[in-house]
């Protein structure tokens, strides 16, 4: 026979296990959000200063084998706020030069310092960005 003291620690198990499940998955979903709203702030600009965001270049690469490649950037400059210029006209400039660049030389390291740097440089040639402070990646995708 069944005594009472079992029946009601069996029950006392059953209803435990589906809390404690669920306490795992809440701890599992709250960790998952944690980590996709990671991504640094930007500094605040000092004073006289502004971020201009670049549209979305993609870069169409070719490796030697002619498999095709395709590597999309999100660009900011931080810019003096007196700064006119054009984000199409800059950001047109940057899709060639970058387009022009082999895939074996963009992938033979980090490409991130080399578009900085190359980009920075760029952009400081034009007319009105010639006081351009820095050049950021916001987002890098390869496909």
């Amino acid at each position: 026979m069944i005594n009472r003291r079992h029946v009601l620690g069996m029950i006392g198990v059953m209803g435990f296990a589906p809390s404690a499940v669920l306490a795992e998955e809440h701890k599992k979903e709250e960790k998952k959000k944690e980590k996709e709203g990671k991504s640094a702030p930007l500094p605040i600009p000092a004073k006289g200063e502004r971020y201009v965001r670049i549209p979305t270049i993609a870069l169409e690469l070719w490796d030697a084998y002619g498999n095709f490649h395709l590597s999309t950037v999100d660009l900011l400059m931080l810019v003096p706020e007196e700064a006119k210029l054009s984000e199409k006209v800059i950001s047109d400039k940057m899709r060639r030069v970058l387009n022009g660049i082999p895939y074996e030389e963009y992938m033979a390291g980090n490409p991130a310092p080399m578009i900085k740097a190359t980009m920075l440089e760029l952009v400081r040639k034009e007319p009105g960005c010639e006081q351009t402070k820095e050049v950021l990646i916001s987002k890098m995708l390869f496909r």
